[in-house]
């Protein structure tokens, strides 16, 4: 070989080679849209996820929705226009953010959902959904009541409307209680707040003394039933179950305020997403369309040993 083969040789390996430190070394960006930022579940899942992109070396920007669809689909638009290198998100409902999510996965922009999905007919613009089989869960809170009331007449806090946690939660929970006896005389949609579950179990009680169980989408609705039904002097007659295993639901289980909630695990929820997502651009790794996570129902015999220990003084447990 020439010195002038060998020069335009090595030049030319020395800059394949610069090539690829950079594509080493690039910051990705990702944005994350979340359905609300005032419920517990979403504010742990959205922090433990950009912790996680943080500590992978992407930067990530976290946008809440407030529970508002408008402002979700003007996010998922701002994140597009922005380019970011992925999006995950949690939508409001199954149809909703649809075109601002399909505008963007036909900007070439990748879509994972965590949490929640849109419609199954969706299915083609998102990577994968780090999730749960919710109708497992509805069909447990349902076994659950069964097991332990009698039947008697059930309130259903359905969060909202349109969500497919809550849809697939409340065929399921209703397929299972409908044929033992049960009967569902109050259901409504509402925000998740604490506020609404007191002021809809209000309601409820009021229309129906003598329920038996209140069904709540998640733990706020719940603790604000629990706070309802203990203003009626009912408490222990109706039994109350929520959604998350957030330390304040279970430290109601604990107290006998609440009856049950369904333990997941929000931490653990956004680390394996924001991981699936730094795994598929840093490495290249195609995810499985589903990924699964676990769930577990817990009652008045688990709760203690379940709330952090550094936070059952602050809400008045003891074992």
């Amino acid at each position: 070989m020439s010195k002038k083969l060998a020069f335009l040789f090595s030049a030319a390996l020395l800059a394949l080679m610069s090539g690829n430190a950079v594509a080493q070394t690039k910051t990705y960006t990702v944005g994350i849209s979340l359905p609300e930022a005032q419920n517990p579940f979403y504010v742990l899942l959205g922090k433990s996820a950009v912790e996680t992109f943080k500590q992978r070396g992407i930067e990530a920007t976290l946008l809440s929705a407030n529970a508002d669809v408008n402002e979700q689909i003007n996010n998922i638009n701002d994140l597009a226009a922005k380019k970011v290198d992925a999006i995950l998100m949690s939508p409001l409902d199954t149809e909703g953010p649809a075109s601002a999510v399909k505008r963007a996965h036909d900007a070439g922009i990748p879509i994972f959902m965590v949490a929640r999905t849109l419609d199954k007919r969706f299915g083609n613009i998102w990577k994968t959904f780090v999730g749960i089989h919710f109708d497992e869960i509805g069909k447990s809170k349902g076994e659950w009541v069964v097991k332990n009331t009698k039947p008697g007449k059930v309130a259903m806090l359905l969060g909202p409307a349109g969500a497919l946690v809550m849809v697939e939660q409340d065929k399921a929970f209703r397929s299972v209680i409908e044929p033992a006896g049960y009967k569902v005389t109050f259901a409504q949609n509402s925000t998740q707040t604490r506020e609404n579950g007191l002021k809809l179990s209000e309601d409820a009680l009021i229309a129906n003394p003598d329920l038996v169980a209140i069904y709540a989408s998640n733990d706020d609705l719940a603790l604000g039933a629990a706070q309802a039904v203990k203003a009626a002097g009912k408490t222990g007659q109706v039994a109350v179950i929520g959604l998350n295993g957030s330390p304040p639901a279970l430290a109601a289980v604990h107290k006998g305020e609440m009856a049950a909630t369904v333990l997941l695990d929000p931490i653990g929820w956004g680390r394996t997403a924001a991981l699936t997502v730094a795994d598929y651009l840093q490495n290249k790794k195609e995810p499985e369309p589903f990924v699964t996570f676990q769930y577990r129902m817990v009652g008045q015999a688990d709760a203690f040993d379940l709330i952090p220990p550094p936070l059952r003084e602050r809400l008045g447990v003891k074992k």
